[in-house]
């Protein structure tokens, strides 16, 4: 599940462990033109919603209506609707949401999931659509996908570690990026030598590491993972060179993009080539020059340019 500004399987056990009536919505199944998909989720207590969201609109106005009654002591209920049919929204798809109580079968497995995520272990969650409550599985055939699924009368959901954005640079176009990336999802990392520019005050809510040596920062942020998305913006060729030297090889990595130009990215290819370093394949997977391509020109624009393919990235888009 992807996790947006509020980590709601924690929100949920903190709510159950102060004593706060609320509901879990969850989608389980989409068809056609839907405003959130599969394992999207929203929490509700009995004066309404409480964080998270399943796509706005009438669809969210009925569920969380259904929600507060089963915050209040009402049993678990799923609620299917033809968005065009039967809500007159013009996407017109089909969405189907389970709406349960934060109880305790429920809550403490969820602030299992989210402990786990919290130390960047894969697992997934387990709920029995029957209502005997949720588990929390090692392994699923759904971590390898990375989509949810269903197992007899189980929904099973991956629970992978947030995204983390790792920033190598602390210049204009980081400063940019980094508070676009965190609002949208990503856990930020911003690595620079010059502690010049590597200070709270440019970055706030954003984690340092005083270091562009490769090595030095996977010891720091711990191991690369599959759930890493780096980008190279230096303010000096012959450093951002080095670092995707470093980088090219690790297949681990989500992402990999480095901000230039083709003539840069052209002159890099043949001077690491020359070197022996990465084969084809791995520079096949390199995004450079990073983003999308919008015309953009000043760094907030190139920031904007940037978050665009790392969302679609994550969202498994082309």
């Amino acid at each position: 599940m992807m996790a947006g500004v509020t980590d709601l399987l924690a929100e949920a056990a903190r709510l159950h462990s102060r004593g706060t009536p609320a509901a879990l919505a969850t989608v389980l199944r989409t068809a056609g033109s839907t405003p959130r998909h599969a394992a999207a989720k929203m929490i509700v207590g009995t004066e309404g919603l409480l964080a998270g969201t399943i796509g706005g609109g009438r669809i969210e106005h009925d569920v969380t209506e259904a929600a507060r009654r089963v915050a209040a002591g009402g049993p678990a209920v799923r609620i299917e609707r033809s968005l065009g049919a039967d809500l007159g929204m013009c996407c017109g798809g089909k969405m189907e949401v389970l709406v349960e109580p934060l109880d305790a079968a429920r809550a403490v497995p969820l602030g299992e999931a989210a402990r786990r995520r919290a130390r960047r272990l894969p697992c997934a969650l387990v709920t029995d659509l029957g209502g005997s409550g949720k588990d929390v599985r090692d392994t699923d055939p759904c971590l390898v996908e990375k989509r949810p699924r269903f197992d007899g009368d189980r929904f099973v959901e991956p629970i992978l570690p947030s995204p983390r954005l790792v920033l190598f640079g602390a210049g204009h176009i980081a400063r940019a990026l980094a508070p676009l990336a965190a609002a949208t999802g990503f856990e930020v990392i911003a690595c620079d030598e010059d502690e010049s520019f590597l200070t709270p005050e440019r970055f706030p809510t954003v984690r340092l590491v005083t270091s562009f040596a490769v090595d030095d920062v996977a010891r720091e942020i711990a191991p690369f993972g599959a759930c890493d998305y780096a980008v190279i913006v230096t303010r000096d060729h012959a450093v951002d060179q080095e670092i995707l030297a470093a980088l090219l090889g690790r297949d681990e990595l989500a992402f990999l993009g480095l901000v230039g130009s083709r003539a840069k990215v052209a002159r890099f290819h043949k001077r690491l080539a020359a070197r022996g370093l990465a084969p084809e394949t791995a520079w096949a997977r390199l995004h450079a020059p990073v983003g999308l391509d919008l015309g953009a020109e000043t760094p907030e624009e190139i920031a904007v340019a940037i978050l665009a393919q790392l969302v679609a990235t994550r969202a498994g888009r082309a």
